[in-house]
């Protein structure tokens, strides 16, 4: 089921990842293992698309975070506003999130809804298993609205 939902401001602390489309195979399970080695304590996992810009993609290997939450060494911290998101879940293979996240755009176009760069993807635990994944597409804020 896809619904669309509000979010609050989310402060991510983690690896960033920027890097080629075929590189991202390579670095972004890379990044994970950084942080699942980095003693964090964090317990709340997530994978963030942020943009696409020249082909080249970033994206945040991570944790949730309160905005005070020092930031340890080699990591990055970003706030995302409070905003719309599609959102479905997916139980399963790692491999099969890509899908998911294909059907929240398809569902977002057939919607007359514009979906952003941004998407976000909770439920990694440490070894990467496959398991449960709350999956988020981010939409652009609707325009103003003038009535007679």
């Amino acid at each position: 089921m896809i619904e669309t939902i509000e979010l609050p401001e989310l402060v991510l602390i983690g690896i960033l990842v920027e890097c080629p489309w075929p590189e991202l195979s390579r670095e972004v399970p890379a990044a994970w293992r950084r942080l699942f080695e980095a003693e964090t304590g964090a317990q709340a996992f997530l994978e963030a698309s942020l943009s696409v810009e020249n082909g080249v993609y970033r994206e945040l290997v991570g944790y949730l975070a309160a905005r005070r939450t020092d930031v340890p060494e080699g990591m990055t911290k970003i706030a995302l506003p409070a905003g719309r998101y599609l959102r479905s879940i997916h139980d399963g293979p790692l491999a099969g999130i890509a899908g998911g996240f294909g059907e929240l755009l398809d569902h977002a176009k057939t919607a007359g809804l514009k979906a952003t760069d941004l998407k976000l993807d909770f439920g990694y635990l440490p070894g990467l298993p496959d398991g449960r994944h709350e999956l988020h597409v981010g939409l652009a804020a609707e325009p103003l609205r003038l009535f007679g």
